[in-house]
């Protein structure tokens, strides 16, 4: 049965309740491991040439800021020529758009963050192109063209009748739509689909892979619009495809990272798991820890991450997780809690100890604000005061993050309870805790939904995560021997211990470390 949800102005989907119930001696075993990713529109990041659009040297400038923030890998959102600010309609595949610098700014961008030993993920959107790409301009001209049949099209009424928003007529140079065949777009009259049917398209698409992997040294790719590859109904094809993609791939580079939006059920996700993605986007998993953030009591997270986790291992039993708490295409987590720092700190502390590849959408650390339309959730990154910068983007004006709303990075960094500060904590003790990074994962059974509690572990080390989602104090019965934990981190000085049970403060976060 699906649960509909709103939460703030986001449509949030996910399996309620979980069938899986959890019980005190099951334990997941160890993962492989695993990333702090970093998502970054780079328009909207750090300009380095004054003409107040992010491009691509200014993300290089501000590789140590990630570094020290304890960023592993890069995913960039994309960076090819395109008539749209957002860039999702590709009109050429082997080159940078001018706003954003040259490919060899690009290559200095990979090798900077080699150094750095993070990886970069190119965001690839290959479902369509933009319509001014050559590709399309040449099928546009007529059944005779060469490239006509790398798109698909129909002059059957019976198909516009059954999809009316996704064929479109070609239109003249005043845009007035032209009579004859149609050609398909799944989500705009100016994205068409390629067809892959098309062996040439097909061909197309690894030597695209081959120049990103081989020529610039990428270490893999974030594909976009996966399920759309083929039609919604055809998954298997789109399956089979992603297969092939991996396959072409590996030639080039054997531990390419191939992450995919595949935005549906655990059961929708685990087919792509098997032979061709590296890790999906967990967007059942967001959805209930963003619901749990905004009820402020658990909506079945771990049990969620569980039953996910039971589909995956039926395809693959060394699946890797992508796990977010909102991106370019959601509002800000911060918008949906309320500009509330402390319960910031409580989503990130989710993020950050529950197993799989964390992604942190740029300026989350910061705690930025917006919701759609999604030009206020892509805004400029705050690097200071407006005009106290000369790298601070203004490609457009602040509607829900400038000074105002949001404090800037430079006063973060002089305030060390803020927001940044916890992110970087935390993300440091992730980075250095074998447990915490790629440890067993153990629930801590107690009836309180107001408190997630669960152990990570590896070898004779055993960590403890206790998180009050609440405002309210919390009481959970004590864990076993809990005087033997170390503290790693907490948000408040002590916590409360006595008559077999523990008392939480609200909103606070607690990671204790236990060695056997």
């Amino acid at each position: 049965m699906l649960k509909i949800c709103t939460v703030g102005t986001s449509l949030l989907i996910l399996l309620f309740p979980p069938s899986h119930t959890l019980i005190s001696q099951e334990m997941v075993p160890p993962t492989p491991p695993t990333r702090v990713f970093y998502s970054v529109f780079v328009q909207s990041f750090y300009d380095s040439n004054g003409d107040g659009i992010g491009d691509i040297p200014g993300l290089t400038s501000k590789l140590d800021y990630l570094k020290e923030l304890g960023v592993q890998g890069l995913w960039l959102l994309p960076v090819h020529p395109s008539p749209s600010y957002h860039k999702y309609d590709v009109s050429d595949y082997y080159s940078i758009h001018p706003d954003y610098g040259t490919l060899n700014d690009y290559k200095d961008l990979v090798k900077e963050a080699h150094k750095r030993n993070m990886v970069v993920l190119l965001d690839l959107v290959i479902n369509h192109t933009s319509n001014r790409i050559k590709w399309f301009q040449e099928a546009s001209k007529g059944p005779s063209s060469q490239y006509r049949d790398y798109y698909i099209w129909s002059d059957h009424t019976a198909d516009f009748k059954a999809e009316p928003f996704h064929w479109h007529a070609i239109r003249d140079s005043n845009g007035k739509p032209l009579p004859g065949s149609k050609y398909y777009g799944f989500f705009w009259w100016e994205m068409p689909d390629l067809n892959f049917e098309n062996q040439q398209v097909r061909q197309e698409i690894f030597n695209i892979a081959s120049f990103w992997l081989k020529d610039i040294g990428v270490d893999g790719f974030r594909l976009d619009a996966a399920k759309y590859i083929y039609p919604e109904n055809q998954p298997e094809k789109n399956v089979q495809w992603w297969n092939k993609f991996r396959q072409e791939a590996q030639k080039i580079k054997k531990d390419v990272i191939i992450v995919g939006e595949v935005w549906g059920s655990a059961k929708e996700i685990a087919p792509y798991l098997k032979n061709g993605m590296t890790a999906c986007f967990n967007f059942q998993l967001a959805d209930s820890i963003r619901i749990s953030l905004h009820e402020e009591k658990d909506h079945y997270i771990l049990q969620t991450w569980w039953q996910i986790r039971d589909t995956y291992v039926k395809q693959n039993q060394a699946f890797e997780d992508a796990i977010f708490l909102s991106n370019h295409d959601i509002n800000r987590i911060m918008t949906d809690i309320g500009n509330k720092t402390d319960k910031a700190k409580v989503a990130a502390s989710l993020l950050l100890s529950l197993p799989g590849n964390p992604f942190i959408y740029y300026g989350e650390e910061i705690g930025m604000l917006g919701e759609k339309p999604d030009e206020y959730i892509r805004e400029p990154f705050l690097w200071n005061m407006e005009g106290e910068d000369k790298g601070q983007t203004h490609w457009e004006i602040p509607y829900a993050s400038s000074s105002q709303t949001v404090k800037p990075l430079k006063y973060q960094l002089e305030d060390p309870k803020s927001l940044y500060h916890f992110y970087q904590e935390l993300i440091s003790l992730r980075n250095n805790s074998v447990p915490l990074n790629r440890g067993y994962f153990q629930p801590f059974i107690q009836d309180n939904r107001k408190v997630i509690a669960f152990y990570r572990g590896f070898d004779r080390e055993k960590v403890l995560v206790m998180i009050n989602l609440s405002k309210d104090i919390q009481r959970i019965p004590s864990p076993e021997r809990i005087n033997d934990y170390q503290r790693l981190l907490g948000t408040h000085e002590v916590f409360k211990s006595g008559g077999g049970a523990i008392f939480l403060q609200p909103y606070s976060i607690f990671i204790l470390k236990r060695i056997y």
